[in-house]
């Protein structure tokens, strides 16, 4: 099996597991008409077709290794992402966004610590920001939390 239908399967078993996780969401009959399951069983359903399609013809004259430079890179960030989403808790939204951002962006190619901090540090703000000032939606805030008491 080539690196394309690899990848390819990947990302049907991803998009199969996000379906299965969609659909065991409780139902909660307030706010949104279709409810918190839609978003994500649109986004399982697109990714397992897309898996699909690529398992059946995978894009010609692809020749990619199966562990080469840029896969490595997105096996990496998947990876930290996965840390990230369990951390956020216990670490807080501020610090785990900053230093996944910063990680992201070394990992993306940026070479200045400089750069990849204030883009990890502006975005994070901003973001915060939106969501508890704009939006009104709590975000945890870990040991900052307790600094702030």
């Amino acid at each position: 099996m080539g690196a394309e239908r690899s990848g390819a399967l990947i990302i049907l078993l991803l998009g199969i597991g996000y379906l299965w996780e969609a659909f065991a969401m409780q139902v909660v009959s307030i706010g949104d008409p279709l409810g918190p399951k839609a978003f994500p069983i649109f986004l399982g359903a697109l990714m397992s077709l897309l898996g699909i399609s690529l398992l059946i013809k995978p894009e010609k004259g692809a020749n990619a290794r199966l562990f080469g430079k840029t896969s490595l890179g997105a096996i990496i960030l998947a990876g930290i992402l996965a840390v990230y989403g369990f951390g956020i808790e216990w670490i807080g939204y501020p610090i785990a966004t900053v230093i996944f951002l910063l990680v992201a962006t070394r990992i993306l190619g940026e070479r200045s610590w400089i750069i990849g901090m204030l883009l990890s540090m502006g975005l994070s703000i901003g973001v915060f920001a939106l969501f508890t000032l704009v939006l009104d939606i709590r975000l945890p805030l870990g040991p900052i939390g307790e600094i702030l008491k």
